[in-house]
Order: C-alpha cells, then structure tokens, then sequence
C-alpha cells in the first residue's frame, strides 16, 4: 500500500486551512451584514433618510429638502439604498454598502502588504484583520456608514487603483488616472476638509505614472490626474447652478458649514491647542495606534535608503495622509468618536506597511515560511478575539433569527414602546405613512419610528434657533431665507399634525410657533409628547359628525346583565365582570361611536375596557381603558400608555379617587387604529388588527351610557 507524499499531506492542509477561511470570513460577513443593519441606524445616518424620504416624497434635489453641509454623495448612497429595497429593509442596503466600504478597506490593506514585499497570504491575513475592525470592530466608526466612512472608502478605491501595477499599463493607464481623479474629487466635494488626505492618495498615483514609456500618454494621463479631482468637486455647484437651486446648495455646502467652524468660538490658537490636547487623549485612549504611527515614522526613517522609489511614496503618502487627517480634525473642530475612521484608515495602512517590510526581512534571514497557508485563518481567529467578538456574536444570533424582513419589522413592531404607538395610531387617524408630519424636537428618529416624512427641510429646531452643534446659539446663525424657505414647505405639505416633546417645548416668539398656533388645535397631552393634530383634521376627531342613534348589541342576548335601548345602556354596579357578558358597539372598523358615559364604581372602583378582537382567537385583543380617572391604553398583558383625566385633582401618592361624573365620550376608529376621546381630548390610542369588532367590557363596577350614537370616521384615516 502507498503512503502520502510530503507534497499531497501538504496540499491537503492547504485545502482545510483554504476551507476553515472562507468559513471564518463567511461567518463575518454574515453577522456584519445582519448586525450592522441594526448598528447602522445611528444618528447622521437617520438625518440623511430624513433627508432621502422627503425628497421622494416631495422631489427636487437634496438641498432643497434638508440641510447639508456636505457633497451630494452621501444622500445619493442612501437614495440607492431606498431605491432598491422597502421601508422595512432599508437598512439591510446600507448594512451592504457597509460591508463594500468595509471590504475595499480591507483590499486596500492587503495590497499594501504585497507592495512592500510581503506575501499573498499575509496580505491576504492583514485584509481579513482589517476586515473585522472596520466592519465588527468595538470602535465607534465601524459598522456605520456616515460621509467619512464613504470618504475613506473612496480614498481606499483610489489607493488600490493607484498601488496595482496593471492598472497603469497602457492600454489601462489613462481610465486609471480618470478613476482615482474622480474618486478623490468626490471625496472633497463630499469634505473639502480631506483634500490634504486626497492628495496624499494622489500622490501615489503620480508616482504611478512614472512607468508609462509612451510620453504622449503619460502627459494626458498627468492632466487627468489633476483636472478630473477639480472638475468632479465643483460639478456639485456647476450642477445646482445650472438648476436655479445654487442658494439653497450653497447655504448648506458652505454658508452652514462655516456656521459650525465660527460658532465654536475658538480662535485658530485655541483649535491648536484644543486639537493637541484631543491628540494626547486619543492616544492614551488607542496606545496600539501609537506604537503603529510611531513605529511606522522609525521604520521610514530607518530603511529609507532601502527603498525603492515606489516605496518611498508609499511612505511619504501615508505620512501626509496621516498630518491630513488630523489637520482635518483639527481644522472642523469635530471630534465625535466616529469621525476618526478617516485617521484609522492610514494608520491601518501603516500596520499593513510595517508587517510587509518585517515579513521581506525574516524572509531575507530565514527563506519562505511553511506555515503562511495558516495566517489567514489564524488572523481571522486572533481578530475575533482580540479585537472583541461582541459585535459578532449578535451578527450571528441576528442571522440565526432572521427570516424575512417583514417578520423582523413586525417583531420589532411588537416590542415598540407604548408612548411610541400612541403617537403612530394617532397620526394613523388623520394621515397615511410618507405623510408629512410637523415636529419640534432635536432628533432624526422623530419621523423615522412614526413612518413619516419631515414637513420641512429644518428636521431639527436647532436649525431654526440658531443652535451650533459643540458651539454657540444665536440668530446670527440662523440661515438667511430660513423662514421664507418654511413657509414654503408648509404650503406643499400642509402637514395633518405637529408633534412636541414635553421635555422640550416649542420656543415662542418665531414664525414656526405663530404658524402652529394659527393652524393647530392641542389634541393630546401625554407625559412625552404632546400631539396637535391641523384644524380641519381636530374637528373631525375630536368632534366629529353624530351620526345617527347607536341600539348596542349584547353579546349574551337574555342571559346579559347589560340592559340596552336606542342611544343608551346601563350595567349595575353589583353585576359580575365577565369577558363574555359585553356590549357590541361595531362589528368592524372605520366608524365614531359617541355618547356620555356615568360609571357607577363597583368595591374595587370602576374599570371600562373599550376593547379590540380580531376575527381569530389568536389575534392580539388591544384596548383603551378608563379606570376611574386614568385612561390608558394596551392589551391583555400591558400597558403603553395612560393619563390622567384631571391630573390637578389626582393626589399621585393615593390611588385614583372614584370617579361618578358624566363624560362625553367618542371611540375613534379609522382603518389602523382607534382613538378614545373624553371630554374633547384624546386620552388613549392603539393600532389594531384587521380586521376588528369593538365592545365595551366592564371589569369593575357598572356605567350609564347615553346618547349613544355612530357616524363616519375622519376622512384621512385610511377608510373608503
């Protein structure tokens, strides 16, 4: 019988080491994609949708429809991203345009390595390293994709291009030379701050150059390579130009973004001295990254004399790089943890520089390594483990749980806060989703979690008061045409409600403040929000049209304890709770069911449940309670959301007092959910299933009902 060869025991190994990696990086890309979906969802991120969602909503360009202090590349990345997937996956696309940014990383990294002399394999290990940080890392910068993280996925596109050395043979030369120029033009036009960054990159597409023999192709190739950055940073202006809209480009591209420089205060000495002293924090913070840049500036130093002229500009870019990169830090005066991707991606490109250079010199000494078919495997181990498996674990318990996309939104609809869905199932009453809703309030997510599109360009107060992120607040920093600009949009979209946060209510005294006051009316008062819903729209829900005369239905027929007539009903207070023993008020959805109510409380006071079943015993029952003078609302196992109905009455340290006063009442049932009105304000709200009956279950004590009546539901509340 043979026995193996040496060279097929070899291959063999190589083949389960090749296997064992593919799985490793499969594995990360498959908890990157599934985590980072949820990961990505940070706050610029949420702006730019704001952003994008108005302007499909609305049309016109970017600028028009948001503020922008930066290139139209990154709303443009997000209006692909709604492009090719619904509501409910968008973030699945930018979880995907995270993982290209994360790879071309990675590539950039590994052909680094093999520039300097180091092997395939290794390159190939340093690419998965850089992989892992950049897409599963514990930093702030990774898994997300704000305008840095696309700037650096540009620059790392035009440092791969520029590093390969086919990319640079004739008949390949000059479409190089327009690919890096119009990579590194979008990252300026996207931040001007990154030119010095951009030609660093440049830099070493210059030197690339110097290969080409034909001297008619190596001048145009030259020419492209500084005209193309040029043309593509100002194309932006030229384009918005041309369209009439330069000024509403202009006031976000320049005017605002020299607002956030000026408003900090600091005179150029102080950002110096600011930006030293966030130098020595940071690398106390990140020492590895200290022995990198440091140990890289020794290694240049020493071995410059070694090195081939393509070598040296590896060098002198990444140095260059690196003072670019914190020049701009500096410069913005933005020092946010997730800004710095545009500092750890030289600096990686460092580490990749220095294992190159360490692996030719034990080469030199010692000849080729057995084991570099392992380090790939080996470095997607240690990565995992050194660098903090947290982010991966929960990609991977993500993708074990996943189903669909429309399962998970649901999931996620299920667990939604309670103060959050009677927000949306009021808004459901007077508007549909992409509707435009009015708000107050300092966050993106405002309009995201609500399925809605901001009424105006100014998603944020702070825009309209003149508030300086990290800086100063005043009217000097309000735009010039802000309030000409609002009016504007409130005319295309005379938005159906306006929301406010009670932590943070609406300043008096501005155009935005006289504009709600003449066209809303206050229609809930919450502990979170206070929702005021347009005129028109308040009169249809709070008011409504009566209708006609209710006869209730009792659902044990004779054997009710419930006694019932036209436009009344009564239930004794001594009368037993029962789930079945209720009063049917509609078999459906889409109607207005009004009257008085007098509870007449029980031993343990007075519990009225206006509640939902669907068609299926497995449907969720959801209900709006009034339990003497706390309305709230939920189903069969919690609450979301409750208040009281004359809080100045309620002595908060004592249960709630009986209550036998008349009320008026209305039950405000559209297409998705149902309101419930008492004494001319909304005090609960639920979505609902589909479709849905409603009763009137008493859990305590006994009520009169009277005046009973049903009409119509409001018009926009997604009823035919």
């Amino acid at each position: 019988m043979s026995t193996p060869t040496q060279s097929s025991v070899r291959n063999r190994w190589s083949q389960l080491f090749l296997f064992s990696t593919v799985f490793v990086v499969g594995a990360m890309v498959v908890a990157a994609l599934f985590h980072n979906e949820f990961r990505s969802q940070n706050w610029d991120p949420q702006q730019t949708r704001d952003y994008v969602e108005r302007t499909i909503r609305y049309g016109g360009t970017f600028y028009e429809n948001g503020l922008l202090n930066k290139g139209p590349l990154e709303p443009m990345v997000y209006r692909i991203a709604a492009l090719v997937t619904t509501w409910d996956g968008f973030w699945y696309a930018i979880s995907f345009f995270i993982l290209i940014v994360s790879g071309l990383i990675a590539w950039a990294a590994s052909s680094t390595v093999r520039a300097v002399g180091g092997h395939r394999l290794l390159g190939v290990a340093v690419g998965i390293a850089v992989f892992f940080h950049f897409a599963l890392g514990k930093a702030d910068y990774a898994g997300v994709l704000y305008s840095r993280n696309m700037v650096v996925g540009l620059f790392a596109g035009a440092w791969i291009i520029a590093l390969s050395r086919r990319s640079w043979e004739a008949r390949r030369a000059r479409w190089s030379a327009l690919a890096v120029g119009v990579l590194l033009g979008l990252a300026m036009q996207t931040l001007f701050v990154s030119a010095i960054a951009a030609f660093a990159v440049g830099l070493l597409a210059w030197n690339a150059l110097d290969d080409i023999d034909d001297d008619a192709l190596y001048r145009r190739c030259r020419r492209t390579l500084v005209v193309t950055p040029i043309v593509v940073t100002v194309a932006a202006p030229a384009y918005y130009l041309l369209r009439g809209r330069i000024q509403e480009f202009w006031s976000g591209w320049w005017t605002y973004a020299k607002y956030q420089n000026t408003g900090t205060g600091r005179s150029l000495a102080n950002q110096l001295v600011y930006g030293r002293d966030v130098i020595l924090r940071y690398y106390r913070s990140w020492p590895v990254s200290l022995v990198i840049v440091v140990s890289f500036l020794v290694c240049t130093v020493a071995l410059w004399r070694t090195f081939d002229r393509r070598e040296r500009t590896i060098h002198l870019s990444l140095t260059v790089w690196f003072i670019g990169a914190w020049t701009e830090l500096v410069m913005s005066q933005r020092y946010s943890s997730h800004y710095f991707s545009i500092l750890a991606l030289p600096t990686a490109l460092m580490a990749a520089t220095i294992i190159g250079h360490a692996y030719r010199l034990l080469r030199r000494e010692r000849g080729e390594f057995r084991s570099v078919v392992a380090w790939p495997l080996i470095a997607g181990l240690l990565s995992i483990v050194a660098m903090g498996g947290g982010h991966f674990n929960l990609g991977l318990q993500a993708a074990s749980s996943f189903s669909s996309v429309h399962n998970t939104a649901l999931a996620r609809q299920t667990a939604e806060p309670g103060k959050q869905r009677t927000v949306r199932a009021t808004l459901d009453l007077v508007s549909h989703a992409d509707d435009p809703l009015l708000a107050w309030t300092e966050f993106p997510w405002t309009y995201l979690n609500y399925h809605r599109v901001a009424a105006t360009r100014w998603i944020w107060k702070s825009f309209m008061m003149g508030q300086i992120y990290l800086g100063r607040t005043g009217p000097q920093y309000v735009l010039p045409k802000t309030w000409e600009w609002f009016a504007d949009d409130m005319r295309e979209a005379h938005p159906a409600a306006f929301l406010e946060e009670t932590a943070m209510p609406m300043a008096s005294g501005n155009p935005f403040a006289d504009y709600v006051h003449a066209n809303f009316t206050k229609a809930f008062a919450g502990t979170d929000y206070n929702i005021y819903l347009r005129n028109d729209q308040a009169d249809a829900v709070l008011r409504g049209d009566a209708g006609r005369a209710l006869t209730p239905n009792r659902a044990l027929g004779q054997a009710s304890n419930w006694v019932a007539g036209s436009g009344r009903a009564t239930l004794a207070a001594d009368a037993v709770p029962s789930v079945d023993d209720v009063l049917e008020l509609s078999p459906s959805l889409c109607t207005r069911v009004s009257g008085t109510y007098t509870a007449a409380p029980g031993a343990g006071g007075s519990f009225l449940s206006f509640r939902f079943d669907g068609p299926s015993n497995t449907d969720e029952t959801m209900r709006l309670n009034i339990a003497d003078t706390e309305v709230f609302s939920g189903n069969d196992a919690t609450v979301f959301d409750s208040v009281i109905l004359d809080p100045t009455k309620v002595d908060t340290a004592q249960a709630a007092p009986a209550d036998t006063a008349s009320h008026a009442f209305a039950v405000v049932v559209g297409a998705q959910s149902a309101a419930l009105v008492v004494d001319g304000q909304i005090r609960a709200a639920v979505r609902l299933p589909k479709p849905a009956r409603l009763s009137l279950e008493m859990r305590n004590g006994g009520v009169a009902l009277g005046d009973l009546q049903v009409g119509a539901p409001p018009p926009d509340s997604g009823c035919k």
